[in-house]
């Protein structure tokens, strides 16, 4: 039963973080709690435990431009300026933050008490909640154009009204209407054109993108640009190659964890045993294509979407990496001496003093799984949102 458990956790995709975990909804009595929880579940030293979210980011950043693991729905990119604009065109000064967040707060209240909660921020705590939608949103608003910063007040690129009797009637929650999803649709297409998620939003709304797993699924990737395929395929076989040494890792966690919680916990390291021998399999069928991988044009793709260069040290441990994988070491990965202590060694140099090798307390936290998961680069939010933009325009989504 343990190792079962263990088994559908550490299957979890990457995508599994904060949106889904109700981090957002916190009322304040609970924020303590559950500000501790996300601890355990979002800081980098937790989520990205061998130190290779710069990779992901960067390519998650080049595909899918202005989205993030904590975007809930669509629509927020037009409910945010909608009521930010409204109170800056009523008040001046520290006024229009104030005002604007007690109208995000209505927003909330009027939502949930219509039931409009699947991805609703603030579903359960409502108007007490902590962190407001456009904390969430702002960077994401800037990058597509609808905010324009003008000193110190911000400016709103919107063309499309709010509904009457916005923000204390949301009849129609987060459908978005067909002006509505074209605008976004063009905001997309004007800040981003050359991406995936611009492609998507324009050649894959003939399908239901939900019927797809992770971005190399969709159909519509056949007729993207060759700079695009090009940034997926690279994507792809660094999820494939990376999450043996994510694997490992976790078996290394469990065989500590096993030790130290005695043999009633027992049951995760075969069940991570279990998980590398299908990664095995999984690689080996990819053998090929692992081998003839230009790894050097990988990490040009990479560095294209960085204002900086990935560290000496990240760079170092993917490429010792993924050569062992090259070199038909992941058929052996549990037991090899050389990827244990690869991995141990890049974990302890990540994460210091609280390294889960070195630090019991740390490695009782340990919930059986931490990063185990396939890299999806935020699919399952993007599926969301290109998801809504169709059913907006009346596509295959609806």
């Amino acid at each position: 039963m343990r190792a079962a458990r263990c088994c559908r956790r550490a299957n979890l995709r990457e995508d599994f973080h904060l949106s889904d975990i109700a981090w957002l909804d916190t009322s304040p009595d609970e924020e303590r709690r559950m500000r501790e929880l996300v601890k355990m579940f979002a800081d980098t030293a937790t989520l990205d435990d061998i130190g290779i979210g710069g990779v992901r980011d960067s390519l998650a950043d080049q595909l899918f431009p202005a989205t993030s693991t904590v975007h809930t729905r669509a629509r927020y990119f037009l409910f945010i300026p909608w009521i930010h604009a409204a109170a800056a065109a009523k008040f001046t000064g520290t006024a229009v933050v104030s005002k604007a967040n007690d109208r995000e707060r209505v927003f909330i209240e009027t939502m949930k008490a219509a039931g409009h909660t699947q991805g609703l921020i603030g579903r359960i705590a409502g108007k007490g909640v902590t962190i407001l939608p456009s904390s969430i949103y702002w960077s994401a608003l800037g990058k597509l154009g609808i905010r324009e910063d003008s000193g110190p007040r911000s400016a709103w690129q919107v063309s499309v009204e709010a509904p009457a009797g916005f923000p204390s009637d949301v009849e129609s929650g987060f459908t978005m209407t067909p002006a509505e999803a074209a605008w976004l649709q063009e905001r997309i297409l004007a800040t981003s054109p050359t991406s995936y998620l611009a492609h998507l939003v324009t050649n894959g709304l003939n399908v239901d993108i939900r019927d797809f797993e992770s971005p190399w699924d969709h159909p519509a990737l056949e007729s993207a640009s060759g700079t695009i395929r090009a940034t997926v395929r690279h994507a792809r076989l660094f999820s494939l190659a990376i999450n043996g040494a994510a694997l490992l890792y976790n078996l290394l966690v469990a065989e500590k964890y096993d030790g130290v919680k005695g043999s009633d916990q027992a049951g995760y390291v075969e069940a991570y045993r279990d998980l590398l021998a299908e990664w095995a399999e999984r690689t080996a069928n990819h053998a090929t294509e692992l081998r003839s991988w230009d790894v050097a044009d990988f990490w040009l793709s990479v560095d294209r979407g960085r204002s900086t260069p990935i560290p000496p040290g990240t760079k170092v441990f993917v490429d010792e990496w993924i050569a062992a994988v090259t070199a038909d070491e992941a058929t052996k990965a549990a037991s090899s001496s050389h990827l244990r202590r690869l991995v141990a060694t890049r974990e302890r140099a990540n994460k210091g003093e609280q390294s889960r090798l070195n630090n019991d307390r740390a490695l009782k936290n340990w919930a059986g799984a931490s990063g185990a998961g396939q890299l999806v680069y935020r699919w399952p939010n993007v599926q969301t949102l290109v998801g809504d933009i169709a059913e907006g325009l009346g596509h295959a989504a609806s």
